[in-house]
Formats: C-alpha cells, sequence, structure tokens
C-alpha cells in the first residue's frame, strides 16, 4: 500500500551538479569528476529543468559540477534560474574563471561564487592535480570581486591540511575571501581510492576547536558544513556564518528540505549522497512528481529514531539530528544507522 498523501513543500535548497567535466583531478573529488557523464541533459532539456525547478517553487539553486564553467551553455541556464526568481550560486574550482569569465557570472545573475581552496599553493596543487590552481583560484576571486559579486571559500579538511588551517586562514583573509565554509573529506568517488586522505573521528574536535577559534579572529566569517558536529552546545557558533548566528543542526535534509540533480537528470535527496541514493530521473517523471512521491528518500521521509544503532541509538537527540551526515556515514560504515563522527559522541 502506499504511504498517505501528504503537502509536501518544495525543497529549499538544490545543489545541480551542471557536468561532470571537469579540468582538475583532484584525489579526493566525491564524484570521481574529469569525463561528462554519459547522455547528460542537452541544452534544452537544462533549460525544461531551470523552469521545473521555478514550477515548483525552489528558491535556491547552487551550480555545480565537475566543474560547471566547462559546461557551454551555463550562463544561459543560470540566466533562466534567475529570470525565473531563483537566487542562483556558483561552485567553481576557479581554474577556467578569468577576468571575461567572472564578467560573465555577473551578468548572468549569479549572486555569489564559492571557491574550491584546500589548503596552502603547495598542498591545493598538489591535492588538485594542477600546477598553479592556488594561484588561479586567488586570482578568480579578485576577477569576481571587481565584478561586485561576493566570493567564499569551500576547504575539504583531510589529513594534508588539517594541520594548516590557521595558514589558509590567513591566506584567504589576505586574499580577500569573504567566506569560509570547512566540510570534512568523504571516500566516496575517486576519494575512495585514497581513503588515507580521510582524517580520523578523532580529529573532529580539533576541527570544531579551530572554528571557535577562528571566529574569535574574525579575520572572515569561518562555518563548518553539515558533516561535521551535531548537537554540541556550541551548535548555532559552530554551524553559521553570522553573527550573532543563526543556524543550527536540523539534521539530514535530503529530501526533505534539499535536492540533488546529476548532469543527466539523476534526482538524489542530496548531491553528496552517492549513486546508491538514487531515486528517478527526471527524463522519466517530471520533477514535481518525484519529488511528491512519498515513497521515494525514504532513508529520511520514512526515519524513526528506532533505526538508528549504537550510540546513535541510545542518544537524546537523536529524533532531530538522525544520525548526523547520511553521506558521510554511509561512506565510512556502509549504512546510514550509525555515525562514527559525531563530534557530542566523541566529547562524551
Amino acid at each position: 500500500m502506499p504511504p498517505p498523501a501528504v503537502h509536501r513543500p518544495p525543497p529549499r535548497f538544490c545543489v545541480w551538479e551542471l557536468t561532470l567535466a571537469c579540468d582538475a583531478r583532484c584525489i579526493h573529488c566525491g564524484s570521481s569528476a574529469g569525463a561528462p557523464r554519459p547522455a547528460e541533459l542537452d541544452s534544452s532539456e537544462a533549460l525544461e529543468l531551470c523552469d521545473a525547478l521555478a514550477d515548483l517553487g525552489v528558491p535556491h539553486v547552487t551550480l555545480s559540477g565537475g566543474e560547471p564553467l566547462l559546461r557551454p551553455d551555463w550562463e544561459q541556464l543560470a540566466a533562466r534560474l534567475v529570470a525565473r526568481g531563483v537566487a542562483v550560486e556558483m561552485i567553481s574550482n576557479g581554474l577556467a574563471l578569468d577576468a571575461a569569465a567572472a564578467r560573465r557570472v555577473a551578468r548572468s545573475g549569479i549572486r555569489s561564487v564559492t571557491l574550491s581552496v584546500d589548503g596552502p599553493e603547495e598542498v591545493h596543487d598538489g591535492l588538485r592535480g594542477v600546477r598553479g590552481a592556488f594561484a588561479r583560484a586567488v586570482a578568480a576571486a579578485g576577477h569576481l570581486r571587481r565584478e561586485g559579486l561576493p566570493v567564499g571559500a569551500s576547504t575539504q579538511i583531510n589529513v594534508r591540511n588539517v594541520g594548516r588551517l590557521e595558514e589558509l586562514e590567513s591566506a584567504l583573509h589576505g586574499a580577500g575571501f569573504q567566506g569560509w565554509q570547512l566540510q570534512l573529506t568523504m571516500p566516496h568517488g575517486r576519494c575512495a581510492e585514497h581513503a588515507d586522505l580521510v582524517v580520523p573521528p578523532a580529529a573532529v574536535g580539533r576541527i570544531v576547536d579551530f572554528v571557535l577559534a577562528a571566529r574569535t579572529r574574525r579575520l572572515l566569517p569561518v562555518y563548518a558544513a553539515d558533516n561535521i558536529g551535531w548537537m554540541l552546545r556550541c551548535e548555532p557558533l559552530l554551524r553559521s556564518p553570522k553573527d550573532p548566528p543563526e543556524s543550527f543542526y536540523p539534521g539530514c535534509q535530503a529530501g526533505l528540505d534539499v535536492i540533488g540533480l546529476t548532469s543527466d537528470g539523476t534526482v538524489r535527496g542530496c548531491l553528496s549522497l552517492p549513486p546508491a541514493f538514487d531515486e528517478d530521473n527526471v527524463r522519466a517523471r517530471p520533477l514535481a512528481a518525484i519529488w511528491r512521491d512519498e515513497s521515494l528518500f525514504a532513508f529520511n521521509r520514512q526515519f524513526r529514531p528506532a533505526d538508528l544503532t549504537g550510540a546513535c541509538a541510545a542518544c537524546p537527540f537523536a529524533r532531530v539530528c538522525r544520525g548526523g551526515c547520511k553521506s558521510l556515514a554511509w561512506a565510512v560504515t556502509g549504512g546510514v544507522a550509525e555515525n562514527p563522527y559525531c563530534a557530542r559522541l566523541l566529547q562524551t
């Protein structure tokens, strides 16, 4: 028997992988980006998806990759979303973001850009397999700022950079970045072949302490992504870049408040989730029908605290936290019932 009909509000956030093509070869990539996916959406299909997102009522879309700037029609897609009233952001590695590209980004109506910066120069270049990648990311930030666009940085924390975060903080401040998100490298995609890069759970406390200390230094707004932390007393300070803080971790929102789209039209609850969590495809059914199908995204929509195991099952915050980041749990345990990276667990 199908689940009873419910009113399902639209997702507030969508991350859309425009293409899997990428001009870097990051060993910590969670998507094995490099070549485009087979049968990526063509321009007509992608424009229809822009309209479908707007019709569904999605207010925020982040264009990602791969490297989104390698898709020839990225500007047209961004402009279509903006014209339909959607707030659009972009995540880029910066390699293709010269002055001309920055002008195109601004002209398209994109509101802000986050550049991936994974360490001081030699660490960043080594992880990304491109000599000069750090310098080009810094240059890209300058081009974007001159176009009046806010520019942030996103760093995947791994064993090569976890001990150099203060150094990177100073470098980002000096380069004019206006915000900094930290997240854990997870052994998905290409990184599954380099799992030795992944920091152990014991490193989480050190990362939390760094974020709190960085907030007091106020060089730039620093905050943790959803795969760090969970249910600490300092949670609002850890999660929100604003002062006073406005956010806290509400539990994994994949398929509840968040949706992910791959470049071939596959729908997931969150783009960070692996292919095991593919739900449907917009070539097979309209996006709205997929989102409103209560039999999908079952790992979250049908979640019960009783589904959790181990320390997560005994946690008083189980109903809210839901076992932390599902993508991280799956990557390190092969399931979503328990999460050894819980900062609260590690502090008790």
